[in-house]
């Protein structure tokens, strides 16, 4: 990782405040609107032809949707850091197996076992090789059983059509 990813990270990191004060915002800013589009909603229904009921109610419709549209475009914005940052974790995560194969093969060329923790992971690294190792072998041994099942049988269906004894 260079020195721009973990500038990215920082920012992604720093972006968390302004996300939950934006989102405090919309949530204290819908209530209010919701009681005056009922009352508005309301007082219009009830006498259509007043214009000033209808022009509150038009504008309360028009902030509730800017509202939804802030709100979907901070959604977005919270799915796309999430996303940069997935794709960074899975990054890290690949260059950190990558050095922690490096670091058993160098450890394994120099013979160099530090301490008990250090020689368990180094068996547990072991241990995997072995299962995947025995594994394959157990695969492998499944496969000729079942291939040499179907020659055997194949030979002495033959055997059975040609010893068959002739009628007359």
């Amino acid at each position: 990782m260079n020195l721009q990813n973990s500038n990215e990270e920082m920012l992604l990191a720093n972006k968390t405040p302004q996300y939950t004060t934006k989102l405090e915002t919309l949530k204290a800013q819908l209530p209010p609107m919701l009681v005056d589009f009922q009352k508005y909603y309301v007082l219009y229904n009830q006498n259509a032809t007043n214009d000033v009921n209808g022009q509150m109610l038009e504008s309360i419709k028009g902030n509730l949707t800017t509202l939804s549209n802030e709100l979907f475009t901070l959604s977005n914005a919270v799915k796309l850091d999430v996303n940069k940052m997935n794709s960074q974790l899975v990054d890290l995560n690949a260059l950190i197996k990558k050095e922690k194969e490096r670091n058993t093969t160098l450890k394994v060329k120099l013979g160099i076992v530090e301490n008990k923790n250090n020689a368990s992971n180094e068996m547990i690294s072991n241990y995997k090789q072995h299962y995947n190792y025995g594994y394959l072998r157990n695969w492998g041994l499944f496969l000729s059983i079942i291939v040499a099942v179907f020659a055997i049988a194949k030979v002495f269906k033959k055997n059975q059509i040609i010893t068959a004894p002739i009628k007359n």
